[in-house]
C-alpha cells in the first residue's frame, strides 16, 4: 500500500491508527443527534497543547488521504469523511478552522441532496479543488455561529 512507505516511527503509525479509526466511525457519530455530535466534535483548538508546525499539519491532511484510500470499503470516501476527520484531527493540532455543511442551491430552491461539507480557515473554503459557495448554501456550521473559533 503506497500510504505505508510515508509512515516513519511510531507517532506517524499511531496517528495513521487514530485516523482510521476516527473515520470509520464516522457513520457510527452521525447516528446521534446533530447537537451531540457538534459537541462531540468541536473542541477547543489545540487541546491545550501549542499549533502544530505547518509539516505536521501536512502529515495530518496527507495522513487522512491514506487512510481514505486504504480503508475502502470500511472507510466511505466522501466529502463528510474527509471533512469530519481533517477538522478533528487539524483543530486538535491547533489549527483555527471550521467545518461547514451546505445544501445544493438550484432554480432558487434548496435541495436535499447532494449536499457538500467542507472546512473553513480565515472566513474562506480551505483545501477545496473550486469553491463549494458557488454551489453549495451553508446550513449549518462548526464552531457554531456566535461563538469564536477560539474557545
Amino acid at each position: 500500500m503506497a500510504a505505508f512507505r510515508h509512515l516513519r516511527g511510531f507517532g506517524q503509525w499511531w496517528l495513521f491508527a487514530r485516523v482510521f479509526l476516527f473515520a470509520a466511525a464516522l457513520p457510527l457519530l452521525f447516528r446521534l443527534k446533530i447537537p451531540l455530535v457538534a459537541r462531540l466534535l468541536d473542541v477547543p483548538i489545540g487541546c491545550g497543547g501549542a499549533t502544530a508546525a505547518p509539516q505536521e499539519q501536512d502529515f495530518i491532511i496527507h495522513c487522512v488521504e491514506w487512510v481514505m484510500a486504504a480503508g475502502r470499503p470500511l472507510i466511505r470516501p466522501s466529502c463528510l469523511t474527509r471533512g469530519v476527520t481533517r477538522y478533528f484531527f487539524l483543530r486538535r493540532a491547533g489549527v483555527n478552522l471550521g467545518l461547514c455543511f451546505g445544501a445544493a442551491w438550484r432554480q432558487g430552491e434548496l435541495i436535499q441532496a447532494p449536499g457538500h461539507c467542507w472546512l473553513v480557515k480565515d472566513g474562506k473554503p480551505y483545501l477545496e479543488l473550486s469553491d463549494p459557495l458557488l454551489c453549495f448554501v451553508p446550513i449549518y456550521s462548526l464552531p457554531q455561529a456566535g461563538r469564536s473559533a477560539e474557545e
